[in-house]
C-alpha cells in the first residue's frame, strides 16, 4: 500500500464530498418527482383534506379535516391557546406594613 501525501488526501476528500452532494441532490429530485407522480403534492394533500373535511365518511373524520385544517391556518396553536395567567397579592392590611410578606404567618 502506498502512502498518500496530504494533497493526495485532500485532493481524494474533496472529490467525495462532491460525490456526495451529487446522490443528495439527485436522491432529492427524484424524491420530489415520485411524490409529484403518485399525486402526492402539497396542492393535492391539500385538495384532499378538503374532500375529507365536506364529505367524511364519519363525523369523527370530518372533525379531524377541520382541526388539521386550523392548526396549518394557525388558527388552533396549542401552546397560544393558553390564557396568560398572572397572580398578584396585595396586602392592605395595617398590621403588617413595612414586614416582608413572606414571612408572614399562613
Amino acid at each position: 500500500m502506498a502512502i498518500l501525501s496530504p494533497s493526495q488526501i485532500h485532493q481524494v476528500l474533496k472529490e467525495e464530498a462532491k460525490a456526495t452532494a451529487l446522490r443528495t441532490q439527485g436522491a432529492a429530485i427524484n424524491l420530489s418527482e415520485l411524490l409529484e407522480k403518485h399525486t402526492l403534492t402539497a396542492d393535492d394533500a391539500l385538495e384532499s383534506l378538503n374532500s375529507n373535511m365536506r364529505f367524511g365518511d364519519s363525523s369523527s373524520i370530518r372533525q379531524r379535516a377541520v382541526e388539521t385544517a386550523l392548526k396549518l391556518n394557525g388558527l388552533l396553536d396549542s401552546e397560544n391557546a393558553k390564557p396568560d395567567f398572572h397572580v398578584t397579592i396585595n396586602i392592605l392590611d395595617s398590621e403588617f406594613q413595612g414586614m416582608n410578606p413572606i414571612l408572614l404567618p399562613r
